[in-house]
């Protein structure tokens, strides 16, 4: 049930080459954080859900219905609901083939990973010759 419920958060985008949520080994990325209890109730949250909205397993439902219990869930339980979501996107977007497949590296943006074009600094020399703006305060010490 749980790769029903990614692929509902994140389904896959054949356009762009893009696998869905379920494909990126969610399970081993819960291992590693620690949170099967999280995703256990957030899934018994779902089920309960779609057996009160709409009578029938989540697992049962159309695409359709799926997306309409997930969203249900936030209003039940939105902190449980969030807490999972970010998780579903932190595994999804930190993924090797997700990052090669949108262009962008495994790399932080700085000090080392991208580059960027130096600036002209003399466009801040009119504020560095203004001089401070703050009031100095005495010291009470």
């Amino acid at each position: 049930m749980v790769d029903q419920i990614l692929d509902t958060i994140i389904p896959q985008d054949e356009a762009l080459g893009l696998p869905s949520a379920a494909r990126i080994n969610f399970d081993a990325y819960c291992a590693q954080y620690g949170i099967q209890d999280l995703v256990a109730r957030y899934g018994n949250l779902v089920e309960l859900t779609a057996e009160a909205k709409l009578g029938k397993p989540f697992r049962h439902l159309d695409a359709d219905e799926r997306f309409a219990i997930i969203t249900a869930t936030s209003a039940k339980n939105f902190r449980l609901y969030s807490s999972f979501v970010i998780h579903v996107m932190r595994a999804y977007y930190t993924h090797k083939q997700v990052l090669s497949q949108i262009g962008s590296g495994a790399v932080p943006p700085f000090p080392t990973g991208n580059i960027i074009d130096q600036g002209d600094w003399d466009l801040l020399e009119p504020v560095y010759e203004r001089g401070p703006i703050y009031r100095a305060i005495e010291d009470f010490s």
